[in-house]
């Protein structure tokens, strides 16, 4: 034990590290989520009943050096009961607000994209690997865990409210293949937040463009998204809308690329108290086809839901949810009953 002890500290003189506390601040972050979903697809006869039991335990390390950078990281234990230790990436926040990102960094448009208010709970109809639909406005985030995202100090420039962001992924020494995975990407983000009188308005949004390693891609990941929320004492409000094209492979290993996307969200939030109003609504669409190749049909993939939810505070760290949604889905212009349909959710959640 005595040698390895010997090693450790050589390694952390070796790596110029010394300056740093030999161990980090720790917190600990998680829930656990108890509930029963009630599901009517419009296909006949198959409504079910569902019990959900959902757990998510994460750790977070941080150090400041002596030169007043904040060194931050961490993992989870488990993510909505996965049973699988996922590591973070690492954040260097500096003296001046600025922050970096590198690994698994993520990218900047998605940063900087204003809140939209959607409804809370487990209700909801699944889909299949066949329906391309969007059903959010950060469908094309997808990077490669190399890369960065740079985050401007409050005020950038001067500019009071204003934040701006860039970020890139890298992969190109990686060999073209015939199935997609993600090469490069690039993405810029800003926000803009403004006092409106009695509200607080905030606008965000930015461009991503991602290059696949598929040889037979035609098309590029990209977005145009942007979101403007406003917040006027109890009550939000939220709008956002993105465009562009999508890759992906999906869960049976199908290559598939979606173009003409576009996606519009919706929200409403009001608090009274220890109760919480959400209503939301999305819309999304896209045509898929194979990598190369040209549509078979004109139609489009589309996907619609209007959901909403009552929260209650029933202590601190605990809550009750009441949910609904109602969801639609089209695949290549034809209606899919049995991915379509109704449900609610009732359910508790203890956090700390």
């Amino acid at each position: 034990m005595k040698k390895e002890l010997l090693l450790a500290s050589a390694l952390v003189g070796t790596v110029g590290l010394s300056g740093i506390a030999q161990a980090a601040d720790i917190t600990t972050s998680g829930h656990n989520r108890n509930g029963v979903t009630w599901t009517d697809t419009n296909a006949a006869g198959d409504a079910s009943m569902s019990a959900g039991q959902q757990a998510t335990f994460a750790i977070s390390l941080s150090q400041v050096t002596d030169a007043g950078t904040t060194w931050a990281t961490g993992f989870d234990l488990t993510n909505e009961s996965d049973a699988a230790t996922d590591s973070s990436g690492l954040t260097l926040t500096f003296n001046n607000d600025v922050k970096l990102d590198i690994i698994e960094a993520g990218a900047a448009y998605a940063s900087h994209l204003a809140s939209v208010p959607s409804a809370a709970g487990e209700q909801g109809v699944g889909s299949t690997t066949a329906m391309a639909a969007p059903t959010g406005l950060t469908y094309a985030n997808a990077n490669d865990l190399v890369g960065f995202e740079l985050h401007s100090a409050a005020d950038a420039f001067g500019v009071g409210g204003l934040k701006l962001g860039v970020s890139a992924s890298f992969n190109g020494d990686a060999a073209a293949t015939s199935s997609h995975g993600v090469e490069n990407s690039f993405s810029v983000g800003a926000s803009y937040v403004a006092d409106a009188g009695d509200s607080t308005v905030t606008v965000g949004g930015g461009f991503f463009q991602g290059d696949s390693l598929s040889s037979a891609a035609t098309a590029d990941t990209q977005s145009t998204a942007m979101s403007v929320s406003a917040v006027t004492g109890d009550l939000t409000i939220g709008l956002g809308y993105a465009s562009g094209n999508t890759l992906s492979n999906d869960a049976t290993g199908t290559d598939k690329q979606v173009t003409g996307v576009s996606v519009t969200t919706a929200g409403v939030k009001y608090v009274s108290g220890d109760i919480t109003f959400n209503l939301g609504y999305a819309s999304g669409e896209g045509t898929d086809s194979a990598m190369g190749a040209v549509a078979a049909t004109a139609a489009a993939d589309t996907y619609t839901q209007t959901a909403a939810s009552v929260g209650y505070a029933i202590a601190s760290g605990v809550s009750a949810t009441i949910g609904y949604s109602d969801r639609d889905r089209t695949n290549d212009g034809n209606a899919v009953a049995g991915h379509s349909g109704t449900s609610w959710y009732i359910g508790a959640d203890v956090s700390f």
